[in-house]
């Protein structure tokens, strides 16, 4: 499949990889929006003459604590090569080379390393860019049961940004209530910039369904009941290859979404139940909700943690509205308030 046109965000990244490093970059967005297929392929497609792309999936690598941490961004096949810093693209792969006689201080001066890796490739010419894919992974993981390993990196992150300007920090997350617990800590507020990377637009989605053969029609009906949700297009690619009529298709993943939904409100007492009606209810008849307008916020910040885990909501931080996660997810909560 082609990549899909995103010619201004690709833009914004490598604007942003030109200038010096000032800031953290938080890349947000619902899931399925397309963040690290965007980013991977603006990483690969940087000078690798002039940059050091090391992206890290945390999907794709076991990290329990701090140890097993360690080993990801210092693996022990690398650990002996004669290199500060891997060159050009790396994606899950480590980070960081250790000398021998950094090996036994690894643990209690990792950072401290990690600074002066970055240091030795700006020395040389070379952009270093970390590049971690679903940050809030990290979250519940302690350096010796004392300290988050997160607020630690953070504080890395920073100085290796905002004050030394060493290396450019990408942090990827489609956990929007994470979002809202990072624009409003009073740490991040003034080092770091977010960037939302929503669905694709009609006239994306057009082109992308026109290439495979649809109809204007059917083009048309694919808006209107899923928008531009690119796992959701690509399940329908299949589905008509298949045979399949494309309203029907369309149909079924929003009963799918409808079923899913309406099994997580069953185990809603009645306080969370009504607030969810009222939260979708305005959802449905505006395209969003703001938040601020609930009096119980222990609820509704309760039901928002909840729903965005189970991707059912997207919260927009700076703007303080919960929309749907997706246009299925949209035409679900229609049927669930009988709109």
């Amino acid at each position: 499949m082609d990549f899909i046109n995103r010619e201004k965000q690709i833009k914004y990244l490598n604007d942003h990889f030109e200038s010096e490093p000032n800031s953290l970059l938080f890349v947000y967005g619902p899931k399925s929006s397309g963040k690290s297929t965007l980013l991977e392929k603006v990483a690969r497609e940087l000078d690798d003459r002039k940059y050091a792309v090391n992206f890290l999936d945390l999907r794709q690598v076991i990290i329990y604590n701090f140890k097993t941490f360690l080993n990801v961004f210092f693996p022990k096949n690398i650990r002996n090569k004669a290199k500060d810093i891997l060159n050009g693209f790396t994606i899950n792969a480590g980070f960081f080379s250790v000398k021998m006689d950094e090996e036994s201080i690894l643990e209690e001066n990792a950072f401290k390393i990690i600074v002066d890796k970055l240091a030795s490739a700006k020395q040389r010419g070379i952009q270093p860019i970390i590049i971690i894919d679903e940050i809030q992974l990290l979250k519940q993981i302690y350096i010796n049961g004392e300290r988050y390993l997160i607020d630690e990196l953070f504080n890395l992150f920073i100085a290796l940004t905002k004050v030394t300007h060493l290396c450019h920090i990408v942090l990827a997350t489609s956990d929007s209530y994470f979002i809202e617990q990072i624009y409003n800590s009073a740490k991040l507020s003034k080092t770091s910039r977010f960037f939302l990377l929503d669905h694709f637009e009609k006239q994306d989605i057009y082109n992308w369904l026109k290439k495979e053969g649809f109809q204007d029609q059917e083009i048309e009906t694919v808006w209107d009941y899923i928008g531009g949700c690119p796992w959701e297009i690509r399940e329908i690619i299949e589905q008509k290859r298949q045979g399949f009529n494309v309203k029907e298709i369309c149909l079924s993943l929003i009963d799918t979404e409808y079923s899913k939904i309406s099994n997580l409100m069953l185990y809603f007492n009645k306080e969370k139940q009504d607030c969810f009606i009222e939260v979708i209810s305005e959802i449905v008849k505006n395209d969003f909700c703001e938040i601020m307008a609930f009096e119980n916020k222990t609820v509704i910040l309760e039901l928002l943690k909840d729903m965005i885990a189970h991707d059912c909501w997207f919260y927009i931080a700076n703007q303080r509205k919960i929309i749907a996660n997706s246009k299925s997810i949209y035409h679900a909560f229609c049927k669930i308030v009988g709109r």
